[in-house]
Parts: structure tokens; C-alpha cells; sequence
């Protein structure tokens, strides 16, 4: 049984692990949003969760996340209990059969239902977390810049909160009130051990390695490769738009995020393909059914749907996105330079981690493009340094190295290998 909590980016490499494992002769069960379940008959068992990703991205506690308001996300913690305890029944309800649970990182009440039935948990992230406090926060944007005390000091802080945030209660001692979580699962809750999907060329193995001395299940880890989606094509309306000969294309897309309506963001995007010799293709959300539109006369930019990512972005000469872990991987298998753009949590990261190879600029926050008088000369920078030669070659370098890993199928001998002896 897999279970997949968190956006559509999140949720597809699941997908592509389910697939492998059924080829591999395996009965395989998926949980996740009802809203995120793949179509297509591929023989996975599928499970709907009614929580919503979207939804919650667009509301009052993504929002109080993105802006680091603390008195928000207080107000609004009944929809991350919500929507963390919606896997929890539907995982408790499919479990009998079950051999292992391969649950993501915020599965926690999935994890609870698994050892609640004496069935062990594999967990599967898509951002290194460490067992030690001394590795990096990626959910804490811009931690890596911390002191080493005071980043073990917030790490330590941030495993003792993790199982607050699928529900808590108060409970009275003496003249003291106490918070207690209602379950003890928190991101690093194992029986089995841990997987890394992601490039071991991004984020280096010994990242995740156990401490010195560490043994038990959290020292049985291993970063596999990105979990990529068997490969699809483009639709017939892009492929044609692509092979109509003019400037290179730049990506534009910021996947489940929410981002500026299309009445902001489009002359900001062409502003940045005037002033470079491109052409654009935008898309408004990794789901939306966003056909692709005309644009008007004159003008170097393309709305497009939903395409996936491992054959558009090889066909671009350079991606703005948000940095989600998807997204990232794609971009990196695809060769091709970035500018990131991040929202929240691991994507000001990934931001940092591409920045550290060479392959893309800093960062640049999401709230830079609410002025535009701003964004457009900041973005144009940032893209022309991305285009350099140097940063263009380095990208290239970085496809070539992990387009030749296969980390599902690394992910499916791991396992075969260890609930085979558990």
C-alpha cells in the first residue's frame, strides 16, 4: 500500500512507483486525494481521500505559511489537522492483505493506522530528512543559512511539533496546561526504513546518512533517483506549437501553486521574452484544464494545459517554475537552466540546491512578482544570467548525469529487498 499526502507534484511519483511495483508482479494499493487519483485503468487499486490540496493551498493556512505568519497558522490549524487525519481512515479501512505501507512524509495519521494493525512502515520522502539534527530543515525556508547550534536547536523543535499538526489536544497538570498530540507519529515514524526520491547528484547521499552509531530503522536509508512517471506525449495543439520555428522557448509554470492571474503574469512574461529573444509557453496549474490559447497578434506567449513535463521541458531552453520537487527533477532531467521562483517550504531548497550547482541564479521569492515594476527587471536578469554559456553548459552536464539513474526501480528493489527479509 502506498500513500501519497500533498499536491498533484507530490503525488505523481507515487504514481510511478505503484506502476513499477505492479510490473514487477506485486499487488499494489494507492491512497491518495480523490482529487489527485490517476486515470486509466494501469491495475492499481485505487483509494480516494476526500481532503484537497488545492484547496488548502488557496486558503487561509497556506497563506499564512507562504508569509510566515505564526498568529495565522495558529488560526488555522484545524485545516492542517483536517486535512493530515483525512488519509487515516481510508488507510485503516484498505490495510487487510497489506504486507508494508510505503507512506510520504506528511502520512502521519496513515502511519498511525498501519502500526494500529501491526503492518510496517516504509517511509518515502521527496526532501532529505535527516534522522540527525545536524542535516537540513528543507521545510524551513532558508535554514541552511542558521548556525549549526541554532539549526540543531530548530530541528529538534521541529520533531517534537510534527505530530502536533495532525491534531492536538490540552490536557491539565496541576495548575499547568499541556498540549499533547493526539497520536506520536511524526515525519521520521518508521518500522522498515526510509527512501530518498530524489537525485543523489542534487542532494548528496551522506546527507540522510544515519549518525555514528545509529542503528535500527532509522539507519536504514537509501536515496534512489527521482520516481519518474513512465514517459507521455505532448498533446497534437503543443507539439505543433513547439515546431513552428522561431526563438528558443522559455517554460513558465508554477505547478499547484497559486500565482498572479493571467492578466499580470502574461505581460510580465513578455516582457522578459522581448527583452531576450524568446518566446513563452505558460501554464496556469498542473491540473487545470487550461486549453491552449491564441495569442494576440504580436505577442511571444502561449497559455497551455496540462503536459507532461519529461517531454515539454526538453524542448525549452530555459524553466521558471517554483521549485517543487517534481518540477525540479524534471527541469534537471531535461538539461536545461532555471530560474526559480518559490512559494513555500522545500522550494526555497530546491531554489538553494540548483543555485549550488551552477545550474540557476538565486532564488527569487514569489511575493517579488506582486510588482511588477520590480519583477520584470529582476526576472530579466536572473534570466540572462541562467542563459550564460557557463550556467547553460553546467545544466546540460547535470541531464546527462541523471538521466541515466532509475530511481522507481531502485525504489522497488529496496523494498523487495527488505520487507523480503522483514
Amino acid at each position: 500500500m502506498l500513500v501519497a499526502i500533498g499536491s498533484h507534484g507530490d503525488v505523481v511519483p507515487f504514481v510511478a512507483l505503484a506502476e513499477r511495483l505492479l510490473a514487477a508482479g506485486h499487488e499494489v494499493v494507492l491512497v491518495t486525494h480523490r482529487s489527485l487519483l490517476p486515470a486509466g485503468g494501469q491495475g492499481v487499486e485505487l483509494v480516494g481521500i476526500d481532503s484537497d490540496p488545492s484547496t488548502l493551498l488557496a486558503g487561509p493556512a497556506a497563506r499564512s505559511l507562504r508569509r510566515g505568519d505564526l498568529r495565522g497558522l495558529y488560526r488555522a490549524r484545524a485545516l492542517f489537522a483536517d486535512y493530515l487525519l483525512s488519509a487515516g481512515g481510508p488507510t485503516a479501512d484498505s490495510l487487510d492483505g497489506a504486507d508494508v505501507v510505503v507512506a510520504s512524509t506528511f502520512a502521519m495519521t496513515a502511519v498511525a493506522a498501519a502500526r494500529d494493525h501491526q503492518v510496517p512502515v516504509v517511509r518515502a520522502h521527496l526532501w532529505p530528512e535527516p534522522s540527525s539534527l545536524d542535516g537540513p530543515m528543507p521545510l524551513l525556508p532558508y535554514s541552511w543559512l542558521l548556525p549549526g547550534a541554532v539549526r540543531r536547536s530548530a530541528r529538534s523543535v521541529q520533531r517534537r511539533g510534527e505530530p502536533l499538526l495532525a491534531g492536538f489536544e490540552r490536557r491539565r497538570s496541576g495548575r499547568r496546561m499541556r498540549v499533547m498530540p493526539t497520536r506520536s507519529e511524526g515525519f521520521l515514524t518508521t518500522d522498515l526504513g526510509s527512501l530518498y526520491a530524489y537525485s543523489p547528484a542534487l542532494v548528496p547521499a551522506e546527507v540522510c546518512a544515519p549518525a555514528h552509531g545509529q542503528a535500527g530503522p532509522a539507519a536504514r536509508a537509501t536515496v534512489t533517483g527521482w520516481w519518474t512517471p513512465r514517459a507521455g506525449g505532448l498533446s497534437a495543439q503543443t507539439r505543433q506549437l513547439l515546431d513552428d520555428p522561431g526563438p528558443p522557448w522559455l517554460f513558465v509554470g508554477f505547478g499547484s501553486m497559486p500565482s498572479l492571474q493571467p492578466g499580470r503574469l502574461l505581460p510580465l512574461v513578455e516582457g522578459i521574452c522581448r527583452a531576450h529573444g524568446l518566446r513563452a509557453v505558460v501554464q496556469l496549474g498542473s491540473t487545470a484544464a487550461v486549453p491552449s490559447a491564441p495569442a494576440p497578434p504580436g505577442s511571444p506567449v502561449r497559455l497551455i494545459g496540462p503536459e507532461p513535463h519529461d517531454a515539454l521541458l526538453p524542448r525549452m531552453a530555459l524553466a521558471v517554475h517554483h521549485g517543487g520537487a517534481g518540477t525540479t527533477g524534471a527541469v534537471c532531467r531535461a538539461g536545461i537552466p532555471s530560474v526559480v521562483v518559490p512559494h513555500m517550504a522545500d522550494q526555497f531548497y530546491w531554489a538553494h540546491r540548483l543555485h549550488a550547482l551552477g545550474v540557476a541564479p538565486v532564488g527569487l521569492p514569489s511575493a517579488a512578482l506582486r510588482a511588477p515594476a520590480v519583477a520584470v527587471p529582476m526576472l530579466s536578469r536572473l534570466v540572462a544570467r541562467a542563459l550564460s554559456p557557463r550556467t547553460v553548459a553546467r545544466a546540460r552536464a547535470l541531464g546527462d548525469r541523471v538521466r541515466e539513474e532509475d530511481g522507481v526501480g531502485a525504489a522497488v528493489r529496496w523494498l523487495e529487498d527488505v520487507v523480503g527479509r522483514a
